[in-house]
């Protein structure tokens, strides 16, 4: 059976690149033809078959009309919390194995659209609008662009997008940052494609021995690159909650100096025959309104300076947080590279060498008894 890796990963989400409404440098034109359309949906119109819906009725259930969403598209794409869709890239094998004009580019392609022919069956919490297998570029690949969204939500609208909610309504659960929803669907989507490969005479070539330590970096790498976004994404949040901070204190002075508050909070003059008694009932309702109104405004600031003080602490954490996650990315970087080179020394000599040969050394190497090492190494080596 032929050998053959794979390549699952998060896109970026270009969806002009993708439909070809421009041209990059690596694209032969001659072959934009050859590539195949399963769903060209606009993402506005897909937002509308998805939410309109649920829109409506949050929309109903809302007694103040500030609290209402015109347009849920637009919501999300100010949001912070969540993306207005995502994307995963699909390659079978390389531009060696698997390239364009190769033997196994009919294969390719094959797997490839009984991949995306299973992918929202396999996905029913993913809706896909755009997706496309490139055949006018090095070698075939597919980009399946989705919107991911969670049903019966008792937060927001009964049908909302969620990444980490759609995944965990298809059977995905994470236990923390090495270990995420998005990490096992990954994995699992990488195996089904896998299945289908096989069908096909193709096995899945996960690199062996000579990657293993290449891999742990390169994940170690990847955790450290997605735990600064996160820092990064919560420091952006603590500024949005400490501007909201600063917003309420402005909605204060304004009241304070408005001409309303003014008149209501204006002590009447007393009338030439009234006795202080009188006088001050007459006031009383008005003072007691007064001093409630002061202590809420009290609470309500020592409030914000307890909080502001606590974010203003976290943040500063964070960023000492975020400063050594870089150092640490920076060092597993400088060791990927290190290894990538020792990889490609590796794969030479096993070209030069053959395989068999290569797999003697090493399993020699690994003797426990020095001299016994090199008896077997000089056997295997010149024999």
């Amino acid at each position: 059976m032929y050998l053959s890796s794979i390549s699952i990963e998060l896109g970026k989400g270009v969806l002009d690149h993708n439909n070809r409404k421009f041209i990059a440098e690596n694209v032969d034109r001659e072959r934009t033809k050859n590539n195949v359309e399963f769903k060209n949906i606009s993402l506005e119109e897909a937002y509308h078959i998805l939410f309109d819906n649920a829109l409506q009725s949050y929309n109903d259930r809302q007694k103040r009309a500030d609290r209402k969403i015109d347009n849920y598209l637009e919501h999300i794409q100010k949001s912070k919390q969540e993306k207005p869709f995502y994307e995963i890239i699909i390659q079978v094998g390389n531009h060696n194995d698997m390239g364009i004009g190769s033997r196994n580019e009919s294969i390719a392609k094959a797997i490839l659209e009984e991949y995306m022919l299973s992918f929202e069956e396999q996905n029913p919490y993913l809706f896909v609008f755009n997706a496309t297998l490139h055949m006018d570029e090095a070698t075939p690949h597919l980009h399946i662009d989705f919107i991911p969204f969670t049903t019966n939500s008792k937060r927001g609208l009964d049908t909302r997008v969620s990444m980490k909610k759609a995944l965990e309504q298809q059977g995905f659960k994470g236990t923390g940052r090495s270990d995420t929803e998005t990490m096992a669907w990954l994995q699992s989507e990488k195996e089904s494609l896998a299945s289908i490969m096989e069908r096909h005479g193709i096995e899945w070539e996960q690199q062996g021995n000579e990657r293993e330590h290449l891999s742990v970096l390169e994940y170690k790498k990847e955790q450290r690159s997605k735990e600064v976004v996160e820092l990064e994404n919560e420091i952006k949040s603590l500024i949005t909650t400490a501007e909201d901070l600063t917003a309420t204190v402005d909605r204060v002075t304004d009241i304070s100096n408005n001409e309303a508050f003014e008149k209501e909070f204006t002590l009447p003059e007393p009338q030439r025959i009234e006795s202080a008694k009188s006088y001050k009932t007459r006031i009383e309702g008005m003072f007691n309104k007064l001093k409630a109104f002061v202590k809420n405004v009290f609470i309500d600031l020592m409030k914000a300076r307890r909080l502001n003080a606590e974010l203003y602490s976290k943040n500063t954490s964070l960023g000492f947080a975020n400063i050594d996650l870089q150092n640490s990315n920076r060092h597993y970087q400088k060791e990927n590279l290190k290894l990538r080179k020792q990889l490609t020394d590796y794969r030479l000599l096993r070209n030069v060498l053959g395989k068999q040969q290569v797999d003697q050394i090493l399993e020699a190497a690994k003797q426990p008894n020095r001299k016994e090492r090199k008896q077997n190494y000089e056997q295997d080596f010149f024999r």
